[in-house]
């Protein structure tokens, strides 16, 4: 199965408003659009294939990496593996065509399982570190079947990580604490 290039139905679209995105579980999902890596500006990591999915009103994105000549071998099979599974079990059959086999997935309905991954990254107006989660893609199954989940598949950050964070906050605490003005007066002084 080639990967690349894609000759997809893509959309550039965002959901308008506020949107509930899935979380952690196992999901009856419909797939709605599919998105890539080429619809961004600018934008020269991994190209990436994104499936969008919706379940009970709630969003989800299943991104899957294209395969790249410079990967190993074992890379490209894992990768077409994964993406192959996903469309079999969306319950696509025709692969004779890669684009066509991509695009017959918008409106088939499977079982997804999302699991939840803990990064630190820093707030982009306060710069201060914070640990957020991100949801991801973990596995499919067919519409109907068992989709295993539980907890323990979330991935929560790891000690040496932790001990990143601490430092990252122990040097934004410090240097938000020593804040001067122009006039190289500090504010500790003030009533509030």
């Amino acid at each position: 199965m080639k990967v690349l290039p894609f000759d997809l139905n893509t959309t550039s679209t965002k959901p308008s408003g506020k949107q509930e995105y899935i979380k952690p579980g196992a999901h009856q999902c419909k797939v709605v659009s599919i998105t890539t890596s080429d619809l961004i500006d600018n934008y020269k990591g991994s190209p990436f294939i994104t499936f969008n999915v919706e379940s009970n009103g709630k969003l989800g994105r299943v991104q899957m990496w294209a395969v790249k000549q410079t990967d190993k071998p074992s890379t490209q099979d894992w990768k077409k593996k994964q993406m192959k599974d996903f469309l079999v079990n969306a319950g696509v059959t025709d692969f004779s065509d890669d684009s066509k086999a991509m695009n017959d997935v918008i409106g088939k309905e499977l079982m997804i399982t999302f699991i939840s991954e803990e990064y630190v990254t820093t707030n982009k107006e306060t710069g201060e570190p914070v640990i957020r989660e991100s949801v991801k893609y973990r596995w499919s199954n067919k519409l109907g079947a068992k989709c295993a989940y539980n907890s323990d598949m979330n991935k929560k950050l790891s000690n040496e990580d932790r001990g990143k964070y601490q430092t990252m906050m122990e040097q934004y605490n410090s240097v938000s604490s020593s804040v001067e003005n122009a006039d190289g007066n500090t504010f500790e002084d003030l009533p509030f």
